[in-house]
């Protein structure tokens, strides 16, 4: 009886659990992505640069740029704006493999999203807010201006990176995850992500 009564427990547990993106979308994504952002970059710190000290600076500008923006604005981008520009992306989503086939719209629209996504909202959004956070939180003195034409210098080599990451994953996003699993599923495959931005990135 005692191992009914935990397995039950479990059950009920696991499922506590399970429902927490999907009560709470907004609060899970935005501490998940604040989270795992700083993560990322302690692990690219310890294990691939090997410093012996951290620099947390840098590691307080991903976490910034985790929580304020991958968690909040990312949320605002892919939920409630997605879904009003594309009113069948939810619909589409849930439909099986075959159904997405048959249904041109829905492919339409899960094409757009990724464009929109990947060529406007990435370089015109994520990588100047990227490094204006990195800039206002690692210097004394920071110069957004400066920052901004040093991107203008790695976009090529930014959205490269980015594509060869994001175009798939964001097509698998768009095209299977329900609403509120979106920003669950950007945070995990950003752990990836956020690990070669590090690298690219958080030493400059």
């Amino acid at each position: 009886m005692s191992s009914i009564a935990g397995a039950a427990a479990s059950k009920t547990l696991w499922g506590k659990i399970k429902s927490v993106p999907i009560q709470h979308p907004f609060a899970f994504g935005f501490f998940l992505s604040g989270f795992k952002t700083s993560f990322s970059d302690l692990l690219v710190q310890k294990v691939v640069e090997q410093r012996e000290t951290i620099d947390w600076k840098r590691n307080a500008a991903f976490a910034s740029f985790g929580f304020f923006y991958l968690g909040g604005v990312q949320y605002a981008i892919y939920v409630p704006l997605f879904s009003r520009m594309f009113p069948g992306a939810a619909g589409f989503a849930a439909k099986s493999l075959r159904d997405k086939l048959k249904d041109a719209k829905g492919m339409f629209q899960c094409g757009a999203q990724v464009v929109l996504d990947q060529c406007v909202h990435h370089p015109l959004m994520y990588f100047p807010v990227f490094y204006c956070t990195r800039e206002l939180v690692v210097h004394d003195e920071p110069d957004l201006k400066r920052c901004l034409n040093e991107y203008r210098g790695n976009m090529k080599e930014d959205l490269v990176a980015l594509w060869k990451v994001w175009v798939p994953s964001t097509i698998i996003n768009f095209a299977f995850m329900p609403m509120w699993a979106r920003i669950p599923f950007v945070a995990a495959t950003s752990l990836l992500w956020t690990s070669i931005l590090s690298a690219m990135r958080g030493g400059d």
